[in-house]
Order: structure tokens, then sequence, then C-alpha cells
């Protein structure tokens, strides 16, 4: 009995040994990334791929999409890689950086969903009479000249998302805003799309 507890103190001795030269060593590796050491790069992606691609896997259940994650955040860590810091986990750092990528991906797929099928209802309301009046280009037309309306910052944040394809985050950090205000405004854009949208669109059944 005595013989497998001081078993048990060396082998725990043994991993704690262990784990604390590991995380020595990456703290080395990450201080030489802050530095813009391309090998140290290297050295932590292979190090953390595999753990980072099957964390994205459980996320988005779509090999491709996980990979397409693990490369977006390692794409992340070397643009950003002035303010790692090495003291603290780099691996929950990685999966951060994953989580929010992952969300914020799957948000702007759920409002540019819910946005297409808005426009296609329409579309479909107007299908007989209302489609020989009016064509999906002046729809769209329509749309520009309603963005117009709309503040400034807000027609930037809502063109920053839908004609050059920024993630919520991005837009966040160009603005120095935060990810929550990006949303709010985004969905008020789609709101007031769609109430003036529907307004015209009865003006043009009952004319």
């Amino acid at each position: 009995m005595q013989w497998e507890k001081r078993e048990k103190q060396r082998n725990d001795q043994s991993k704690k040994k262990y784990m604390a030269k590991e995380i020595l060593e990456e703290s080395k590796w990450l201080a030489a990334l802050s530095n813009g050491d391309f090998e140290a790069f290297n050295v932590l992606y292979k190090k953390h791929h595999r753990a980072l691609y099957f964390y994205a896997l459980k996320l988005s259940n779509n090999p491709h999409e996980a990979e397409e994650i693990v490369q977006s955040v390692f794409v992340t860590i070397w643009e950003t890689r002035h303010i790692i810091d090495p003291s603290q986990s780099f691996s929950a750092y990685l999966f951060s950086i994953a989580r929010n990528q992952f969300y914020d991906t799957l948000r702007k797929k759920v409002t540019e969903s819910c946005y297409s099928d808005y426009v296609l209802q329409q579309n479909n309301l107007i299908a007989d009479d209302l489609e020989k009046q009016i064509e999906e280009k002046e729809i769209y037309e329509i749309i520009h000249k309603l963005l117009k309306q709309i503040p400034k910052h807000r027609q930037e944040i809502f063109r920053m998302s839908r004609e050059e394809n920024m993630t919520y985050k991005q837009i966040a950090e160009k603005l120095q805003i935060s990810e929550n205000t990006v949303d709010t405004q985004i969905r008020n854009t789609l709101n007031f799309l769609r109430k003036e949208l529907l307004k015209y669109l009865r003006t043009i059944l009952f004319c």
C-alpha cells in the first residue's frame, strides 16, 4: 500500500515537471512569435493544429468548416502576434478565437439567410401581376436608395458586412466598437429595409 502511494507521488511529480517544462518551452516559442519569428509560428501550428481542429469540428460538425476555422484562427494569431501574452494559456486563447469566429460566422449566415428569405418571399408575393411591373433589378435599386436614408455610420457597418464580407469582429475592431453594437446596427438596418420595402410593394399592389 505504501509502495503504491509512493509510486503515485513519483508519477504525479514527474507529470508536474513535464508540464512545467512544456509550459516554459511554449512560453519561449510564444515570445519568439511575438517578435515575428515564423519558425516559432510553425512549431506552435504543428503542436496545436490537431486539438484545435477537433474542437472546431465539435463546434461546426463539418470537416471543411472546421479546417477553415483552424486556418482563420492561425491567420489571426499571426496578424495579432504582437499582443499575445506568453504567460497565458495559448491553447485556451486558440479555442476562444475559434469559438468567437464560429459564432460570428453562424450569426452572419443566419442574418443573411433571413434577409434572402424575405426578398424571395416578397418576389413570390408579386410573382404574377406585380412581376410584370417590377423587376428584381428595380427592387435592389430601391434597397440601395433606402440605405441612403439611414445614418452614415449604420450604412458603413452594413456595407462592410454585405459588400466587403467582413465579420462582425473585423468590423468591430476596425471601427473600435463592440460586436454587440455591430450586430444591433445590422439588425436595425434589416428591420428598416423590411418595413420600407414592404410599404413600397404594397403601394404597387394597390395603386
